[in-house]
């Protein structure tokens, strides 16, 4: 009988034992999964789910992929080619720069939305570029010059053609592209970079930016989380606007008449939309011709970088307005 009183509480105790034990393995491999360095885990907040449109498979049977072609000697840096199988004649040419912050993403994680464009007639090249803190400013936007100079050797050799480009990006890869952009259309940019612009400015087509920002006097007061750890990291410093080249970031201060045409696009509950909204309005000032998709006053609550979810209307409607507006300037 005395055996048999003392069974159950001893069953607790080892069902508590056993729990516990349970608890302290879950606790230790949470901590071996972990980044030992938090700060590099950092990724931008908010942001929407990449999903491939519905017809994915139909693009990737029409769509010649050639990988990881080495287009800076100096770095290895790389980029894929996208090629349209369908084509009677040399096609329009698109620079892709992705984001990350600066100092995450890669190409890889925009492929399908490459291939989506490739696939209604146009000659992808998606690049790859040094992320920071190993690499810091001004390295990607040499590096996406760099780009468009090996496009400029052998571009044809694939189908494209040079004399109608687009250059576009999202987020950090926006503010690339917008710099890029600036760059090749203003003269004094270029030389205050030591930049010999790869392509002639006329041979630019348009711009294509999503959710990027090109002001740096006003983007930490968006609150876009880890704002201030992206740009510190980007720029080396310990506070991005000390950086003494900081206004060179700044898109804004740099248009001229010259400055491509532009599809803007950003999603109503992205921190950055009045970074997009303060670009066009500048562009649209300085005389360039601007489209815009901004969702202002819908609710609609589109979080950063919406344009990737392609499963979902809003995303497939800012795909077919990008294609109008590439056909229309490809003309």
């Amino acid at each position: 009988m005395k055996k048999s009183t003392n069974f159950l509480p001893n069953r607790i105790v080892i069902f508590l034992l056993i729990a516990l034990l349970l608890l302290v393995a879950v606790v230790s491999a949470k901590d071996l999964l972990a980044p030992q360095d938090a700060a590099a885990s950092k990724e931008p907040g908010g942001s929407a789910v990449f999903a491939p449109p519905p017809y994915i498979e139909e693009v990737r049977a029409g769509v010649t992929v050639i990988s990881d072609l080495v287009y800076e000697e100096d770095s290895g840096a790389l980029l894929d080619i996208y090629i349209p199988e369908n084509r009677d004649e040399a096609v329009p040419i698109i620079l892709w720069i992705h984001g990350g912050g600066y100092v995450g993403g890669s190409k890889d994680s925009r492929r399908d939305y490459a291939m989506t464009l490739a696939h209604d007639g146009y000659l992808v090249a998606n690049m790859d570029y040094g992320l920071a803190p190993e690499q810091l400013y001004p390295g990607p936007v040499l590096q996406a010059n760099a780009a468009l100079e090996y496009l400029q050797r052998h571009a044809a050799d694939f189908g494209g053609d040079m004399n109608r480009i687009f250059i576009g990006g999202d987020s950090a890869g926006a503010q690339i592209a917008s710099q890029l952009s600036a760059v090749l259309s203003n003269s004094g940019l270029a030389g205050a970079m030591g930049i010999q612009p790869a392509v002639d400015s006329e041979n630019v087509r348009g711009a294509l930016l999503f959710c990027g920002l090109y002001n740096m006097a006003t983007v930490r007061d968006t609150g876009f989380p880890n704002i201030d750890y992206f740009l510190n990291t980007y720029t080396g410093t310990a506070e991005f606007e000390n950086f003494a080249d900081i206004q060179e970031l700044s898109t804004v201060r740099h248009i001229t008449g010259d400055f491509p045409d532009t599809f803007i696009s950003a999603g109503d509950g992205d921190p950055l939309a009045p970074q997009s909204a303060e670009f066009a309005s500048m562009l649209t000032a300085a005389g360039a011709e601007v489209e815009t998709m901004f969702f202002q006053g819908t609710d609609k609550n589109l979080q950063h970088e919406f344009q990737y979810a392609l499963d979902t209307l809003d995303g497939q409607e800012t795909l077919a307005r990008t294609l109008d507006f590439l056909s229309i300037k490809s003309r």
